[in-house]
């Protein structure tokens, strides 16, 4: 288990192309879900998002967030995330760009609309859970 509770068993998901479905709170208290792409450095799980979308303004509200992350190679593995967000400034677009590297095999996200303002949503991870679903000829 890593310090943040990621089993090896499954980190390799984190390194990969995948995208993670984050559920927020709304402020109704249902919840909404939205997929992202998400960085993984060992330690953090990060996303980029544009200031003012309605999952910030729900973080903003309640830091409480949820990842539920699939293996894009075999999506009976996942791994499940809890835990709080933390929202900064992508002031100067370096990380926005890290994820369209990651992604896209671009050097710059290309799809804002010009002044939009980049944020960085960084997990503080409070709890883990990596099952895999047995296939069927699993013993």
């Amino acid at each position: 288990m890593t310090a943040t509770g990621i089993p090896p068993t499954h980190a390799d998901i984190l390194d990969k192309r995948c995208f993670a479905s984050v559920a927020t709170l709304r402020p109704d208290g249902r919840l909404s879900c939205n997929p992202v792409s998400i960085l993984w450095d060992g330690e953090t799980i990060r996303f980029s998002t544009r200031e003012g979308t309605k999952k910030v303004r729900n973080l903003l509200a309640d830091p409480r967030i949820a990842l539920s992350i699939l293996d894009p190679d075999d999506p009976t593995r996942y791994i499940e995330i809890r835990g709080t967000a933390a929202i900064t400034d992508d002031d100067d677009r370096r990380f926005v760009d890290q994820i369209a590297r990651k992604y896209m095999d671009v050097d710059e996200y290309p799809y804002d609309p010009p002044g939009a303002k980049r944020l960085v949503v960084t997990v503080d991870i409070e709890q883990v859970s990596a099952p895999s679903i047995p296939s069927p000829s699993d013993p």
